[in-house]
């Protein structure tokens, strides 16, 4: 008899059962496949591992701008690249696995079903708890038209295991997935071509980081089709092609299929349970994280919304204080995220067109990278810094490209996470030279008192 039986050990499931052993439940796990979710295995750690030597290759690229001379030839090697990719994933996943253990949590394998309320089976076993927290997770959204084939057809799985740079990667979707390896692929010298159906590049951004990030793209040669929708993809030995509105066709040795996640809810014996799910199969959950049967709750990537890592962890451990009864409600509003293309993106809270949506008193502050003597000093002055807020002073986004943004935007999460205002950060110092003063100058915008950049008319 455990208190609490998790459903899944990706980073929802397994944070959760870390912090209620450490809350003093006894726990059960059960994972029918690795340890660590898809952000571990095939997502956040090994996208980020690949971009990082896509970053390195771009640096030494660029060695003359900085007064060092490189020899010999400089040529990605996308097996060995692959190879350090894996052996840092499997380097995180071991490091959990041993937290699991030591931590005398009972990880059971196999794929679990729930019989009731307070009882999981796994094959010919079931497990009894108090408490069941269901962390199932998602898997890439397919399309009509465009099965995965893992040849030539590729989910986000595929691309991250490629042993070959591709001539021409074809990418459907210009979502985060999309472009994240858009850009690596690119950095690595493939042509790169992304279709979008929408109008813009990733277009659940701000339409400023859209326009900033399609700069970008263009740069690096990388060609992107807005508004267009793809009619199918014919796959061969050795290419794919595209096919598009008025019979035309793109060619490609690769087509890789970004189009989101779809939950993996379905066939877990819920729907006889009576748990409320959405249409695409989110479950529907509280703000506390519990379901609609009681000693049921829910958290990650199967609740839809923000479907991140960082929030499937907040969302695993709130399950947990609600079911310690302590209830712990986790502010969206002020959680971070960053999208790793180069450069990288950090956003928090509302975009400009959302704030106005809900608002009439709505200011902008803006500051671009290039005239941070920071950003001029490392050779990275692409991007810029943009705050919403109310007039009041109330902080209600923040949306960054550019180096470290990712990094940077943590700092405005933190303000808007504590309530404090603009008047709040009058006297407050910024470091120099940093990258962080990027944010005060965009802040001090929102007054007309950002003096490094030229007095808005």
């Amino acid at each position: 008899m455990f208190d609490l039986t998790v459903v899944g050990a990706g980073p929802a499931g397994y944070v959760a059962a870390l912090y209620a052993v450490r809350k003093g439940l006894r726990v059960a796990l059960v994972e029918k496949s690795l340890v660590g979710g898809v952000c571990m295995n095939a997502g956040c750690i090994p996208s980020k591992a690949l971009i990082a030597s896509a970053e390195t290759l771009g640096r030494i690229q660029r060695a003359a701008e900085f007064g060092i001379e490189v020899a010999g030839t400089i040529r990605p090697h996308l097996p060995a690249i692959m190879s350090r990719k894996e052996k840092i994933v499997d380097g995180v996943r071991r490091g959990v696995e041993t937290l699991i253990h030591t931590s005398k949590i009972a990880l059971i394998s196999g794929e679990a079903r729930v019989i009731a309320s307070n009882k999981v089976s796994i094959g010919d076993q079931v497990l009894e708890s108090q408490h069941i927290l269901l962390a199932m997770g998602s898997v890439p959204a397919t399309l009509s038209g465009f099965p995965f084939s893992g040849k030539r057809v590729l989910s986000t799985d595929h691309i991250l295991a490629l042993q070959e740079i591709p001539r021409h990667l074809l990418v459907l979707g210009s979502g985060p997935a999309g472009l994240e390896m858009a850009f690596f692929y690119a950095q690595l010298g493939s042509q790169v071509t992304v279709v979008e159906l929408l109008p813009r590049a990733l277009p659940m951004e701000d339409e400023s980081i859209s326009k900033l990030i399609e700069r970008e793209m263009k740069k690096r040669r990388i060609a992107f089709l807005p508004n267009v929708q793809s009619r199918g993809v014919e796959e061969e030995a050795d290419k794919v092609r595209l096919h598009l509105p008025e019979g035309k066709v793109l060619e490609g040795d690769y087509l890789f299929v970004s189009v989101g996640r779809a939950i993996c809810s379905r066939g877990t014996g819920l729907e006889e349970l009576g748990v409320n799910m959405a249409p695409k199969g989110e479950i529907l959950v509280d703000k506390f994280m519990r379901t609609s049967a009681d000693g049921i709750y829910a958290a990650g990537d199967v609740i839809g919304g923000l479907m991140l890592a960082h929030v499937a962890s907040a969302e695993g451990k709130s399950a947990v204080d609600s079911i310690l009864g302590n209830p712990s409600q986790i502010r969206y509003e002020s959680i971070p995220w960053g999208i790793f293309t180069v450069p990288e993106i950090g956003r928090v809270g509302l975009t400009e067109k959302e704030a106005r949506e809900r608002y009439h008193n709505v200011r902008v502050g803006r500051f671009p990278y290039r005239a941070l003597g920071k950003a001029m000093a490392i050779g990275e002055t692409s991007g810029e810094a943009k705050i919403v807020t109310l007039s009041s002073g109330e902080i209600l986004g923040a949306h960054i490209i550019g180096f470290s943004a990712s990094d940077l935007v943590q700092e405005i999460s933190v303000l808007m996470q504590s309530g404090v205002k603009l008047d709040d950060l009058a006297h407050t110092v910024f470091a120099h030279p940093t990258l962080s003063e990027v944010l005060k100058e965009a802040l001090e915008d929102l007054e007309g008192l950002s003096l490094h950049q030229l007095p808005k008319s």
